[in-house]
Order: C-alpha cells, then structure tokens, then sequence
C-alpha cells in the first residue's frame, strides 16, 4: 500500500510539472503574441508617417540663363537659355541652347551651340555656401562663316553659391569646341540644389 501511495504521489507531481510547463509556455507564448500584436498595431499606426517622410522630392525642371565669355580659340561673348532636370540626388542633366559673337579671321561673325550635359553635385542639399560640380556632355556648333555643323564633347566645372532669393548663381568652365567661363543663372529648387 505504501508503494501505490508512492506512485499515486509521484505521478501528481509529474502531471503537476507538466501542467506547470504547459502554464509557462502557453503565458510566454501569449506574452510573444501580445508583443507582435503591439509591434503590428505600431507598425500600421506608423506607416503613413514613415512613407510621407520617405517621398521622392519633385524633380521639377531647373531653368537658366547664362552669359559666356569665348576664351578659345577665339574670343568673343555668348548669351544662352537652358534647362535641366533631377537625375537622383546627386545628378542633373540638362539642355542649353546659346547665340553670339566671335572673332573670326575675316572679323566677327556669329554662332550658335547647343549643349547636353551630365553634371555632379558634390553638394546636392545645399548643406554648405557653396558646392562644387562637375560634369560631361555632347555639344554641336554652327558658325556664320560655314554650312558645316561642328561636334565635340564637353567637360563641365563649376562652382554655385547659395541661393540669392529665387536665383543661384554659378560661375562654370566649359571646354569642348573651345573653352568658355560663364557666369549661369539657375532657378530656386524646392528642395537641395
């Protein structure tokens, strides 16, 4: 009889173990759920936040106006429009289309350019006084004194200020067909330069 109480005791205490474990497990597994659930209710109520502070800044086109002095191979001034358009953060591409003067063998005579250009912002949000770039391109050329249309590649410096009320100012150094130091007008970005 003392070893069936023996047994009847032990067998209470194991089922006893056993339901304590099963306790412990179902109150953590209850304790991860709750935790999830607390992490997907945050996550869902944070979302909106997270996503508008996330957007894409607008790449709304850039518009310039820029005057260059010709320094090569002969001298003389341009007067030119363009634009240019966010490429990602850090590049801009950009259009120009240029008129003007320079000296030629048999006096002035006029041209035209067209340039395309790539360029680098090495400070695309406008966090110093000034940021450097630099960039290449493709430009073509026609000139009073001949019928020929002239291709070259560009190379692009320039250095841009900060904003003067909607304008930023630049000086850039172009060369390609010539060299050429501009002074560029540039339109007021929403966000960076």
């Amino acid at each position: 009889m003392h070893a069936d109480r023996r047994t009847t005791c032990l067998a209470v205490r194991f089922a006893a173990r056993r339901l304590t474990a099963a306790i412990l497990a179902l109150a953590l597994a209850l304790a991860r759920a709750r935790a999830l659930a607390l992490a997907l209710t945050l996550a869902v109520a944070l979302a909106p936040l997270t996503v508008a502070a996330q957007q894409r800044a607008t790449a709304a086109p850039q518009l310039e106006g820029r005057l260059d002095a010709v320094l090569s191979p002969l001298g003389g001034a341009m007067a030119g429009i363009g634009v240019n358009v966010r490429a990602g953060w850090y590049a801009r591409v950009g259009l120009a289309l240029s008129a003007g003067a320079v000296n030629g063998s048999s006096g002035l005579r006029s041209i035209q350019r067209v340039d395309g250009t790539a360029r680098f912002l090495f400070d695309p949000f406008a966090e110093g006084r000034r940021a450097f770039y630099a960039g290449a391109g493709l430009g073509a050329q026609h000139s009073s004194d001949s019928d020929d249309v002239q291709g070259f590649l560009l190379g692009v410096v320039g250095v841009e200020a900060r904003a003067a009320g909607r304008i930023v100012p630049s000086l850039e150094l172009t060369v390609g067909g010539g060299a050429r130091l501009g002074v560029v007008l540039r339109s007021r970005r929403a966000q960076g330069r």
